[in-house]
């Protein structure tokens, strides 16, 4: 029973975050890092079955023309299967991203013919 005044603990969230994985199989963000480099401008998001997905900034939609402190700017969402950039109003859910979905339909599109014409 909870008490007037008494808040959730840091270590409670994170037990119950725990329990979550257990009960839904669904992959969940364990971690989200920015590198930022003159060779190198890459998120690498760490997922709870193992895998990581390494993915440049300017092919995630709304990150392409971010700064590198507004791209480092970002939060796992409560349920781990959504990442937010607040700075700039920017969400991408997970299931989309780990599908190579980094945006809508138009921004697919304009993607693979960035890469095409680069290829």
């Amino acid at each position: 029973m909870l008490q007037p005044g008494v808040l959730t603990t840091m270590e409670e969230i994170d037990a119950a975050i725990e329990r979550a994985k257990e009960i839904n199989d669904e992959p969940r963000l364990v971690e989200a890092e920015y590198h930022a480099a003159p060779d190198l401008d890459l998120f690498i998001f760490t997922i709870s079955d193992g895998r990581r997905l390494a993915i440049p900034r300017e092919d995630i939609q709304g990150l392409e023309k971010a700064t590198p402190a507004q791209a480092a700017d970002m939060e796992i969402g409560p349920n781990r299967v959504s990442i937010r950039w607040p700075q700039l109003d920017v969400d991408h859910y997970l299931p989309n991203m780990l599908e190579g979905r980094y945006g809508n339909d138009a921004w697919m599109d304009h993607v693979h013919r960035r890469t095409t014409v680069a290829a």
